[in-house]
């Protein structure tokens, strides 16, 4: 104490302002830095949940594109087995038959193709139905807003107009 004196040091100065440095600082820590740690964990757990729920959508993009492409293979196998089951038909009729039963078999490969084509046009509108309500309603989620009925329409018309070309 009597070296403090010397050099011209209070003691009782100097405690009273460790004392008071030491309440601000518990103040501070109290009110300023644990509200400040707790703002930065909460965001920092939202941005963790965000990317989590990316990539959830992410992967749910990827089953719904190989569940149309499953759904694709499907449908040229069956449009194959179909064709098959036509070409035979009309073999054995031709073989029967005279030139009559020849025009009638070639009349019902048209028909079973239109036919096809048809259901393909039906089931691609199906899918795309699908697969565009499916890609709103993710994007809604990812963006936390909702689309307008123009705007579906507008994006569902894209991707009608784009699907052809993706799929080759």
């Amino acid at each position: 104490m009597e070296l403090l004196t010397k050099l011209g040091i209070n003691w009782q100065l100097l405690i009273a302002q460790i004392v008071n440095f030491l309440i601000v600082m518990g103040v501070l820590g109290y009110f300023l830095y644990r509200p400040i740690l707790n703002l930065l964990d909460s965001r920092t757990e939202r941005i963790r949940k965000a990317v989590e729920e990316a990539k959830r959508i992410e992967h749910q993009a990827q089953e719904m594109a190989k569940l149309r492409e499953e759904e694709m293979k499907r449908l040229d196998r069956e449009s194959g087995e179909h064709f098959d089951r036509i070409r035979k038909e009309a073999a054995e009729l031709n073989a029967q038959l005279h030139a009559t039963a020849k025009k009638e078999a070639d009349a019902m490969i048209q028909n079973a193709l239109k036919r096809i084509d048809e259901e393909r046009r039906i089931m691609m509108e199906d899918v795309m139905k699908t697969v565009n309500t499916v890609i709103v309603r993710m994007t809604e989620k990812l963006l936390e807003r909702e689309f307008t009925p123009a705007d579906q329409k507008r994006i569902q018309e894209q991707l009608v107009a784009e699907l052809p070309n993706m799929v080759r």
